[in-house]
């Protein structure tokens, strides 16, 4: 994560080397897109048979959690020690990452999926806007402007011609809309906390700082939510049926098991797909690989999109695809490395007994 790295990802023409030359980034961002289109549906799957989402989004975190630590116990990954320094610039994120979990699952309780990836199809949009107003890029180019229409115009098609709007009126857009807003920001301000002058060793240190922060405020979420209540009520009823009930419920634990490992596959993928590639890159290769979900979901599900809907989805896809990201302007690169001169990397405090090991960690993250 030097400085290479950084430059690598400013301009117009590297950002389109680091999507589609990068071996490396376009096999991370293809394993991440299939990963999160996997644990999608599967949580689809979960929350139709118990609806608990903040805990099942629980208990994904604590396995990351505890994959994060056992790869770095194990020597897989460097020790990326808690130091305030860099938490204090995970609680922001965290916040809105644990809205953005919360609203993916009331999303999917009131509405469907295609619905959903409509969303994250425009968060392009937003993050281009964002990263001119606040990140120093310039304006997106006519094509980007092209591609731009065409997803707005391709999700209000969609909105327009999908029956949950026919039947519950704009209510049921009101979680898409607080998601569309909330993984906007986030995914601008993720690419800071990725930044090398926080002095991680690996990507699995911000995946356990993001999900151990994330584990209490959505405990809370849960229990404020009344989610303690529905497990009670749904432990009475097997009790009721307990034949019938076995087997299903064996099946629900499996599916949070699998969902489990998917999260931690998506939570590592998702900080390693932001240190190689920028925000915007990020948003749009993670729209692309979102069609196998539709194609997927339509195959599972009764509750999918009409003929219509689809295409206009397709629509919003392709534009999402060929957005091109803009680059710096030239007063917000000569501030970047006037930074880059005078940052120094937060440093873990490292005891005599650690010198040593010290210098083979060096060695690893160089």
């Amino acid at each position: 994560m030097g400085n290479a790295n950084a430059d690598a990802l400013d301009g117009s023409t590297a950002v389109r080397e680091s999507c589609y030359a990068d071996r490396s980034a376009v096999v991370t961002c293809t394993l991440y897109s299939i990963c999160t289109a996997a644990l999608l549906l599967l949580n689809k799957v979960i929350i139709s048979y118990a609806p608990l989402p903040s805990m099942v989004s629980t208990l994904q975190f604590l396995a990351t959690v505890l994959a994060a630590l056992f790869a770095m116990v194990q020597g897989v990954a460097p020790v990326d020690r808690f130091l305030w320094e860099r938490a204090r610039h995970y609680l922001l994120y965290v916040a809105m990452f644990v809205t953005t979990i919360y609203c993916n699952f009331k999303v999917l309780e009131v509405s469907n999926v295609e619905t959903l990836i409509v969303a994250r199809s425009c968060v392009p949009c937003l993050v281009a806007l964002l990263e001119y107003a606040f990140l120093g890029r310039q304006l997106p180019s006519c094509r980007s402007w092209l591609a731009m229409l065409v997803m707005c115009s391709g999700a209000v098609g969609y909105v327009m011609s999908d029956a949950g709007l026919e039947m519950a009126g704009l209510t049921a857009y009101t979680w898409i809309t607080v998601y569309f807003l909330v993984v906007a920001v986030e995914s601008a301000y993720g690419k800071h906390i990725v930044g090398p002058h926080l002095g991680f060793g690996s990507m699995w240190g911000p995946t356990l700082y993001t999900n151990t922060i994330s584990i209490p405020p959505m405990v809370a979420i849960g229990l404020l939510s009344g989610e303690q209540e529905a497990l009670l009520r749904h432990a009475d009823c097997s009790k009721s049926s307990p034949v019938e009930d076995a087997d299903s419920n064996q099946a629900v634990v499996l599916l949070v098991l699998i969902s489990c490992a998917l999260g931690v596959a998506v939570a590592f993928l998702g900080f390693e797909a932001r240190r190689l590639v920028s925000a915007t890159c990020f948003t749009v290769l993670g729209v692309a690989g979102k069609m196998a979900t539709v194609t997927a979901n339509g195959l599972i599900w009764d509750k999918h999109a009409s003929p219509e809907g689809i295409a206009f989805l397709a629509a919003c896809l392709a534009g999402a695809a060929i957005y091109q990201q803009s680059p710096l302007r030239s007063g917000a690169i000569q501030r970047r490395d006037d930074r880059e001169m005078t940052m120094q990397p937060i440093r873990q405090p490292v005891s005599v007994r650690d010198e040593g090991a010290s210098d083979s960690l060096s060695h690893q993250r160089v």
